[in-house]
Parts: C-alpha cells; sequence; structure tokens
C-alpha cells in the first residue's frame, strides 16, 4: 500500500470487528511493526515456556514465540476467519498439538493452565483505542503466573498541535483513503451516530514539520497499575511556530522487552521509521486558528465509555480547550467521539 505525508486514512482502530484479511496482510508488511515484536519474542520467550497469544489474527506473532521455543502456545482472537489462518499457519510451519485457539473475546476463556508469558498486539493509534487496558489487566489476573512477562510491559500515548491544512481540507470534504469498499467512513459515521466528521480521529501520517509545540504526554499504562480505562488529562501546549493550528497528532511508545522500544511517531516512510498499519492519530478541530509563538493550547482529553455500548471495544475521546494569547482566550474547540 503506498501512502503519502499528511494524506488523511480510514480509522481502522474504530473498525475492529470488520478487519479482514487485507488489514492482516497491511499489518504482516508493516517494517517498524514485525521487526520490534519478533526481535522481542526472541527475547522475551525462553524454552519450554507456555505462551498466551492474545488477538493473535493471523498467528506470525504466535508463531515466532514458537520457534523460539515456547513448549505450547494458547491463541485468542474473536475473528474466526481470521484465526483459521493462525491456524494453517502454525500447522505449515510443524507446529500442530503444541498450541491450542479459542475464537471468543478473552473475557470469555478459561485457560487450562497459566503462562509465562502474554504476547499481545492490540494497541491503536493512541494507545488505548483498541480497549487494550481492561483486556489485558484481566488477562494478567486470570492468565499470567506470578512471575510471568507481558509484552508490552508499558506503554504511554502522546499528543502534540499540528499545522496541516491538508489534511484537514480532506476531511472537510470526507475524502478520506481506505484499504478497499469494507471500510465506508460515510457508513462508520452512521454506525457510531456521529454527525460531524469532526467528531471523529483518522489514520494519517504527521510530519514534524507541521509541529505546533513540543509533544507531551497523555497517559503512562503500565500493565501493573490500576484500571485507567477512563481518565481526564489536562494539557497545556506552548506555541513555538507560526501556522493555522488544525487539530492534534496522537501516537504511542510501547516497552515491547528489555532492549525493544516501538515508537510510531516517527514520519520519514521510506526510511520504514513510520508504521504502514498503525500511521498517527489525527483528532481534528473544525475551525483552523491561525496562532504564532508565545501562544497557548489549553487541552481537555478525556477517554470514556459511551452510554449504549454496542461493541466490546467502543470507547468514545473528547478533544476541547481554549486558545489563549497574552492570558486573554481568543478561540475555542470542542469534539467528541460519542455521548
Amino acid at each position: 500500500m503506498k501512502y503519502e505525508l499528511e494524506e488523511v486514512w480510514f480509522p481502522l482502530s474504530e473498525s475492529i470487528m470488520e478487519w479482514d484479511e487485507d488489514f492482516h496482510q497491511l499489518m504482516l508488511g508493516d517494517r517498524l511493526r514485525m521487526n520490534a515484536y519478533k526481535q522481542a519474542i526472541q527475547e522475551v520467550v525462553k524454552p519450554g515456556m507456555i505462551v498466551l497469544d492474545l488477538g493473535t489474527g493471523t498467528g506470525i506473532l504466535g508463531l515466532w514465540a514458537l520457534e523460539a521455543g515456547a513448549k505450547y502456545l494458547y491463541a485468542i482472537d474473536v475473528n474466526e476467519n481470521i484465526l483459521s489462518l493462525a491456524v494453517q499457519r502454525f500447522n505449515q510451519a510443524g507446529f500442530s498439538g503444541k498450541y491450542e485457539v479459542f475464537n471468543a473475546l478473552s473475557y470469555d476463556v478459561n485457560l487450562p493452565e497459566r503462562v509465562d508469558v502474554i504476547v499481545s498486539e492490540i494497541l491503536g493509534n493512541l494507545a488505548d483505542n483498541e480497549d487494550f487496558v481492561p483486556i489485558l489487566q484481566d488477562a494478567r489476573k486470570r492468565f499470567l503466573k506470578k512471575e510471568g512477562n507481558m509484552l508490552p510491559s508499558s506503554v504511554y500515548s502522546q499528543l502534540v498541535p499540528v499545522s496541516s491544512i491538508k489534511a484537514h481540507q480532506q476531511i472537510k470534504s470526507k475524502n478520506i483513503k481506505s484499504l478497499n469498499k469494507n471500510y465506508s467512513l460515510e457508513r462508520l459515521l452512521q454506525q457510531l451516530a456521529i454527525q460531524s466528521q469532526f467528531n471523529l480521529y483518522y489514520d494519517a501520517i504527521l510530519p514534524k514539520n507541521t509541529y505546533l509545540s513540543k509533544p507531551l504526554v497523555v497517559q503512562e499504562f503500565k500493565m501493573e497499575d490500576g484500571d485507567r480505562s477512563t481518565y481526564e488529562t489536562f494539557l497545556n501546549f506552548s506555541v513555538n511556530a507560526d501556522g493555522i493550528f488544525t487539530g492534534f497528532k496522537g501516537s504511542f511508545v510501547a516497552t515491547l522487552s528489555d532492549t525493544v522500544i516501538l515508537d510510531i511517531s516517527g514520519c520519514n516512510i521510506a526510511a520504514h521509521t513510520t508504521s504502514d498499519c498503525w500511521k498517527h492519530c489525527y483528532l481534528p478541530v473544525e475551525n483552523p486558528v491561525k496562532v504564532k509563538p508565545g501562544d497557548e493550547i489549553h487541552l481537555l482529553f478525556s477517554r470514556y465509555y459511551p452510554s449504549k455500548k454496542d461493541s466490546p471495544f467502543r470507547q468514545c475521546y473528547q478533544w476541547s480547550g481554549t486558545i489563549r494569547r497574552h492570558g486573554n482566550t481568543f478561540s475555542t474547540f470542542h469534539h467528541k467521539t460519542g455521548n
């Protein structure tokens, strides 16, 4: 798949239950993702270990665990068709009889034993926009041995205000790229009961020359911590460049192992320092605002669950705030992805 800087794409983390083979092929071709996870699994998984691959998809992470010497693998995925591809992968690699698959949500699974390592890649490009926090906390509590390891062990999300008229115009005109016809922006807006296309986030590679400030950490998630699936975070960005404020770029940094850090904030497509499948998270504002150095962008960023949760992966975000100059507010913005 070819894409360009500041090109806006369908938000795939908002359509988990519709993921098809095209999307899984996109993940398999993502060099940043694949190289980091393969190296981390080879480092963490030791011969004789019992491993759980949570959200196994086509099974590549589970396969690497088996190749690293795992004694037995449990693999969980909610998509039956994609899970069948994982079974084929395991069998073709000669691991028949060394794994068991579960076609279900992990909440509904009971394993016959506890595992040494839980491997997962249920991260969205804003870290928690695939609801990984409660899923992995439940898995850690019920599936992992006391001395076991989680991969990743910690993750933090970050935001930075950006100036991207190109990306903003694409959203305004609803000119959004997608993998295939199965991913329709109009259908997604209807499903989520969202009236304005600006009350949704998108996938896009936003380079550093669009930054209006330094990135700030939104939330840090450590797998042994308590529940952080809902929160409000106040951030104050000091503008350091002239530009037109059009929204925020979101990304994450994940610690996969002692030596492997996965950072998706990069923007060099040719050098593969950016992610083909995640890209970045673009949270737009409907009304662009001209800003200059010294201005302040005050942001209240919230994550919450909708009043009616019709999907196990459905969560909402709100990004609201003010823009100030010399202490005086001259513009406001308010957006949210659900009620």
